[in-house]
Formats: structure tokens, sequence, C-alpha cells
């Protein structure tokens, strides 16, 4: 290994700090809740408890748990954005590091610096940490499972059954990908159970099957099913592969696999793909099969329900479940590239170096220069700073309704609410797809038509207008 400081353990937590660093410097700025995000506050802050294990507002689908956590959080900290994104920051924080932690145990030294560093800076994970999404939820379920399945011992593998069974329903209500986590789980201990040979160890791995079965088919039956909409369905149609061509489905299926690394590791993930298949054979030839299992087998299975159309496989947001794997596989095979090439050409070295820091340089970048997002917060500061009482607004967003929803019916979406009987409305409009101008036009086109725009103000992706009526409407009135 040509880099021999990265062996340092204090260069690993040094690591596991700056981590945390940009988790909170992207939480504690406060960006503006965006489209979807917002979507999912509603539905949290509208409705009861009970409510919430049914048919979601705005064609969303959560599970049930993260949205009781994010309702109870809104009871007691309020229902602004930093109070909604607690859950999320706190579990991105924990997932930190637990995958620290697991990457001691199942790493060389040398190569454990590099898995922490490629989770600590991944763009996802950071940008997941700063929203109200149970992504950041999907990935702790996954550095939880192989934290604790790295302190399994094969004698006691009857008990540690019998507290995976015990945490299952509690995954599975928590975050949709469970069941594939929960899966390789199974598939990772089957044969330590096997070589037990006894009746009590047979007895627990049942246990735990029907734990997971028992709480996935509550949840498939009650809240999926309520949740499932055409809409949700026809979002994901691209993530499935077409077995009308079925030559094409190898290749899909590889294109998707590069795509959900990439997504785990932005911008190289697809180049760490091949470096996490190098390290999955290291694994499995250096006798690690239950871990090579444990890595794979979620995604193994993720690809599977994508083939019989049930899940999407694809390199997005519902895939980075797989990250603690990827960046784990990762690092695995880096340690096995730079052991072979260090003998043989030492300058690749240094390109593979560079290679796996480039994240870090991605990251950095981003807290400088952050994302480009829509300033739905500022239009709404914009518009109430200079609204007069009894004014309607109007939107398109859903994060609209979030930032106007002490407004109640003075506000509506659009094509939604009555033609306003005074003569004054505001009209916020929202696209990152169109330049100020067009945005401007379209939001003329939510105003009754004769109206005039009295007063404009431009903001990120979002275009605020103030319009009043026409002098001869006006008079007429």
């Amino acid at each position: 290994m040509p880099i021999r400081w990265l062996t340092n353990r204090r260069l690993t937590w040094a690591l596991v700090g700056l981590g945390l660093a940009l988790r909170l410097y992207h939480y504690a700025r406060g960006r503006a809740v965006w489209h979807d995000e917002a979507a999912l506050v509603l539905n949290a802050l509208d409705k009861g408890f009970l409510e919430l294990l049914g048919p979601l507002r705005f064609s969303e689908a959560a599970p049930p748990l993260f949205l009781w956590l994010t309702r109870a959080a809104s009871l007691a900290l309020g229902d602004g954005p930093l109070a909604l994104r607690l859950l999320p920051f706190l579990a991105s924080c924990a997932s930190l590091l637990l995958l620290a932690s697991s990457a001691r145990r199942l790493l060389p030294e040398r190569a454990v610096p590099w898995a922490v560093l490629l989770f600590a800076v991944s763009e996802q994970l950071l940008w997941h940490a700063s929203e109200a999404k149970p992504y950041a939820m999907d990935v702790l379920c996954a550095t939880a499972l192989i934290a604790l399945y790295a302190r399994v011992r094969p004698e006691a593998v009857g008990r540690w059954c019998l507290l995976f069974a015990a945490l299952a329903p509690l995954m599975i209500w928590t975050s949709y990908p469970a069941c594939f986590l929960l899966g390789g789980l199974v598939l990772a201990l089957l044969p330590a159970v096997w070589r037990q040979r006894s009746i009590e160890a047979g007895l627990c791995f049942g246990l735990l099957g029907v734990s997971i079965s028992g709480a996935f088919l509550a949840l498939l039956l009650g809240p999926i099913h309520a949740q499932h909409d055409p809409v949700i369905h026809e979002c994901w149609q691209n993530s499935f592969p077409d077995w009308s061509r079925p030559w094409s489905v190898p290749g899909w299926a590889f294109l998707s696999t590069l795509g959900a690394c990439r997504y785990c590791c932005k911008p190289v993930g697809e180049a760490f793909a091949f470096l996490a298949a190098l390290g999955a054979v290291g694994l499995w030839r250096g006798g690690r099969r239950g871990w090579t299992v444990l890595l794979l087998g979620p995604s193994a299975l993720a690809l599977l329900a994508a083939c019989l159309h049930r899940y999407p496989y694809t390199g997005a947001r519902v895939m980075v479940f797989a990250a603690p794997a990827v960046v784990l596989l990762t690092a695995a095979g880096a340690d096995r590239a730079f052991a072979w090439l260090a003998t043989r050409r030492r300058a690749a070295c240094a390109v593979l170096a560079a290679l796996l820091l480039w994240p870090m340089a991605h990251a950095l970048r981003t807290a400088v220069f952050v994302w480009p997002e829509t300033d739905s917060a500022g239009a709404a500061d914009y518009v109430q700073g200079r609204r007069q009482p009894g004014e309607p607004v109007r939107g398109n967003n859903w994060s609209h309704e979030y930032y106007f929803r002490h407004l109640g019916p003075e506000f509506a979406l659009q094509g939604e609410g009555p033609v306003p009987a005074g003569d004054r409305m505001w009209v916020v409009f929202a696209s990152e797809g169109h330049d100020h101008g067009q945005r401007l036009a379209l939001a003329r086109q939510m105003a009754p038509p004769g109206w005039r725009l009295a007063e404009q103000r431009e903001l990120s992706f979002t275009s605020v207008g103030l319009f009043e009526r026409a002098g001869e409407e006006q008079a007429r009135r």
C-alpha cells in the first residue's frame, strides 16, 4: 500500500468527523423544503396517526413508522424544516458511526479509511441527511444490520436470530427496503444455522423467518396496499426490465447496477462498481462468504423484485440502501488493486487514489457551492412580507402549500380554488426547467384573464408576481 498514512486509525476518526461536520452543515443551513419532501411532510402534518396507515395525498408512499415519527417530531418540536428533518439527520450520523465500526471488523486496517471516506462524503447521503424523507432510515437499517452481523458468533447464532426477529418488524415498518436487507441477512445466516445442526438454532431461525414474513405481509396488505397508486408505478416505469425484449434484460441489469453504484458514490460510482466486484470476489475467496452474501444479497433481491415489476432497480434514491455495501466492497477491492499495482505500476496507484478521493473533492465543492434549488422559502418570505390580509395566493409546487399552510383556504395550488373576489392576488411559480421569462409567462396564466402584473420578483428557479384587476374590470366592480 503506497499511501501508508491512510493506515493511521486517527485518520479514520478524522474522516468520521468530516462526515459528521458535512451532515451538520447541510442540516443547519436549512435549505428550502423541496417538492416531494413537502408532499410527505404535508401528509405527516395534516393526517392523524391512524390516517397515516391509509392513502396519502399527492400519490406519496412512505413507511408508516417513519410517518409516525415525523408527525411525533412535529408535535413535540414544531413544524419547521429543522424539526421535521431531525430524525433523518440523526439517522445519517448514526449510520456513519456504525459503518466505521463495521469497516474495522471486516476490512484490513489500511482499507478502513477508504470505506469511511466514501461513506462520509457521499453527496446523496449528505442530501438525504437534510431532508424529511425516509432514505436516511434505509441506510441506517443497512448499517445497523451490518454492524450487528459483525458481532454474530456461530456458536450463538440462535440467540442472534432471536434479536433479529425482534428488530425485523421495526425495520420493515420504518424502511421499505428493509425486507431486502433482512432477506440478505437470512441468506447470510443460513449456513451458520445449518452447521449448528441444533433444534434450538433451527427454531430461532424459523422464528426470524416468521417475524420477517409476518411484518412484511401486514405491511403489504395494509399501508402498501393503501398507498398503491398508478401514478407512483408510472413514475418508475423505466426502472423495470422490458420482458417483451428478453435479450435486453442482461444489459438493463448491468446498466442499472452501474447506475445504483453511481448514485451511492457520485460522481464516479460506475468505476467503483468494478472495484466493488473485485472486493466481493476477494471476500468470497478469502472465506468471508457470509459477508459477501450479506452485502450483495439485498441488491440481488431488489433486482429480482424489479424483474417482477415490484420494486424499481435503478440509479435513484430507492437504491440508496445499497450504499454501505457499495463502499465496503469498493474499499475491499481498492485494497486488492493497490496491492497488485504497487509491485507493477506505481503511477497507477496515484491514479486510483485520485479516483477514490474525487468524491471528497466533490463534497467539499458542494459545501461551498451548494446544490441549486428552488427557493420556495424565499418566495414565501417575500409574499408574506408584502401581502395584505385576505389577499389570495396561488402556487404550482407542493412546497408552496407547505410554506403557505397557515393561510388555509386563501392559498390554493394551480388549477384549484375559486376566482379571487378581491382586486389583488399573488402567484408563485417554480420550475427548474424554464428561465425566468418562461416562468413569468406561465405565472401569468395562473392569474384570471384581464389581470395585470403589478409587481414581480425573481428568485432561484422561482418567479413571484402580484396581479391586480385591470382598470375597466375594477371599475365594473
